[in-house]
């Protein structure tokens, strides 16, 4: 025999954890938040001049949003 009130706690733990998860992202969400951060730094890059350091940054900006890029487009979800 239950006691009266257990349900409804539980109910409202279920409520609370499903509010809570929509906070949490999601690891696709991540690396879609990465490579919009990535790209925004890389344009600001361009709009300087080049210099040896620069373009090392480039490089690296470049070989990670196209790992990002293999990433999200293995994911059949999203």
């Amino acid at each position: 025999m239950a006691l009266p009130g257990w349900s409804t706690f539980f109910g409202g733990l279920g409520a609370l954890f499903g509010k809570g998860s929509t906070y949490i992202q999601t690891r696709v969400e991540k690396l879609k938040n990465e490579k919009a951060t990535l790209e925004k730094e890389k344009a600001k890059l361009l709009q300087g001049e080049c210099d040896e350091k620069k373009a090392a940054r480039m490089l690296v900006i470049d070989n990670r949003i196209d790992a990002i890029n293999g990433l999200l487009g293995s994911k059949a979800t999203d």
